[in-house]
Parts: C-alpha cells; structure tokens; sequence
C-alpha cells in the first residue's frame, strides 16, 4: 500500500492487492494523518487493485469501520474538501457519501480524473471562502 503527501493539499492512497481490512484501516490512517495538519484538503484513494471482501468477513469490519468514521466526521466536514474513490464494486450515491464520511464523495474508473476532481474541490471551497 502507498500513500502520499508529496502533493499536499491532495493525498492519495494507492492499495496494491491488499484484503479489505487493511485497506479499511490505511484509509483510516490516511485521513487522520490528513486531519492532523489541521489544514484543508481532499484524497484520492486507488482501490483498483484491492482483493475481494470474504463475507464471512466483511461485516464485522464494516462495522468497526463506520464506527471509526463517525469518530472523526466532524473534522472530515470542517477540513475534507473531497474523496474521490478509484475503483471499487459500486459507488455510493453522492448525498450516501457525503452522509457517511461528512464531506463530498466522487467514485471514478479513472485515477487522473479522481485527482483532478480533488484539485478542484479544494480550488472551489478556497473559492468559496474567499
């Protein structure tokens, strides 16, 4: 799994073929490392490569996952401009996104269209605020 913050204010967060468990939680960490800079900022998260979730598996996680989630919505509303998911099975509808992480929600198939949506999220919110 790489993540980045060589682009800051946009991170990204590639998973190579990782189960979704750890993908759940590097996303986690992600977002809190984000949120710890106390500055504005959207993410790119590349799930392409990520393995199928086992059911027997998946509910507990997911779970633990909206729980975490819900921890830290307030801040992702006050300082995530966007996330801009890569890949996966289906997208969630965008008012379903924005309910469950607290900040605006975009599914691409494209990796370059994801970033360029997160640049203009932020672009568009420093416009907003000016």
């Amino acid at each position: 799994m790489k993540t980045r913050f060589d682009d800051w204010p946009v991170v990204t967060l590639v998973a190579e073929g990782e189960p979704p468990g750890a993908v759940r939680d590097a996303v986690l960490g992600l977002l809190h490392s984000a949120l710890e800079r106390g500055q504005p900022f959207a993410a790119v998260l590349d799930l392409t490569a990520t393995e199928a979730a086992k059911e027997a598996d998946h509910a507990p996680r997911t779970a633990e996952h909206a729980k975490a989630v819900k921890e830290i919505r307030p801040a992702l509303a006050n300082r995530c401009r966007g996330l801009a998911f890569v890949g996966g099975e289906r997208a969630p509808a965008p008012e379903a996104g924005l309910r469950f992480w607290g900040c605006p929600v975009v599914q691409s198939t494209d990796f370059e269209e994801a970033a360029s949506w997160a640049r203009e999220s932020l672009a568009a919110a420093d416009r907003e605020n000016m």
